[in-house]
C-alpha cells in the first residue's frame, strides 16, 4: 500500500495521484496497463477531469445532467471527504449535473457517502446505494434541486 499524501502540505500531479491510487486498489491488471487505460479514459469525449487536493475526479458526462464518475484518491481520509464535498458542488454548479453514478468495491466509500449525507453541501441532495452482481456497490447521487 502506498502512503496517502496530505494535500495541505504537498500537492501531487495527476500521474502521481493515479499511481498512488492504483497501488492502493486491488486490480488484476499490471500498473502500467492500468495507468495507460486511465489516461486513455481521461481523453474520451465528454469527459471532465478535475483535481481537488490530491484526489482526481473523472466524469463521463451523459445526457440530461446524468453522469458516471470515479475518484482516484491519494489524499488523507479527511481531505478526501472535503474534496468529495467540493466536487459534487462543482459538478452541479459548474457542469450543470443533476445525477451522478459511481461504482466501487471498497466499503469505505459507502461510509464516505453516509458521512456527506449527514450534512450535505447542497439542499435536497441525497443518494441511494445498490449492490452489484459482482459483489461491488453502485451509488446514485442526486445533487438536489
Amino acid at each position: 500500500m502506498a502512503a496517502m499524501v496530505d494535500s495541505k502540505t504537498q500537492k501531487l500531479s495527476s500521474p502521481e495521484i493515479i499511481q498512488v491510487a492504483l497501488q492502493n486498489t486491488k486490480t488484476e491488471y499490471p500498473p502500467a496497463v492500468a495507468m495507460t487505460a486511465i489516461v486513455a479514459e481521461m481523453k474520451q469525449p465528454k469527459t471532465d477531469v478535475k483535481q481537488m487536493g490530491n484526489t482526481l475526479f473523472i466524469m463521463h458526462m451523459g445526457d440530461d445532467g446524468q453522469s458516471f464518475f470515479k475518484a482516484m484518491n491519494a489524499d488523507t481520509a479527511r481531505n478526501f471527504f472535503e474534496n468529495s464535498r467540493q466536487y459534487v458542488v462543482y459538478a452541479k454548479k459548474q457542469l450543470g449535473q443533476k445525477l451522478l453514478v459511481t461504482e466501487f468495491k471498497d466499503p469505505a466509500i459507502s461510509t464516505l457517502f453516509k458521512a456527506i449525507s449527514k450534512n450535505p453541501p447542497m439542499p435536497g441532495m441525497g443518494y441511494k446505494e445498490y449492490k452489484t452482481t459482482d459483489g461491488g456497490r453502485r451509488i446514485v447521487l442526486n445533487l438536489g434541486a
